[in-house]
């Protein structure tokens, strides 16, 4: 089972997902079911490296994820 750890507001949004093979985290984020208008404010970390859309995730893999807001 790979684990998504949400930190602070989003920690409602943690779970833990089967992945058959391997995924783009695009793909995989639609099923954490977080609001459209957060996830543009949000930064997925795997392994101390921040991913990118295109980035693979595999079963067994650790992510956590942290927001960020943006403004002045």
């Amino acid at each position: 089972m790979t684990k998504f750890i949400g930190h602070g507001m989003l920690e409602i949004y943690s779970k833990e997902l089967h992945i058959a093979g391997e995924e783009k985290l695009s793909n995989v984020v639609r099923f954490l079911n977080i609001p459209e208008n957060l996830q543009e404010h949000i930064v997925f970390i795997k392994g101390g490296k921040t991913l990118n859309d295109d980035d693979l995730i595999k079963d067994e893999d650790e992510v956590h994820f942290y927001i960020v807001p943006f403004g002045g």
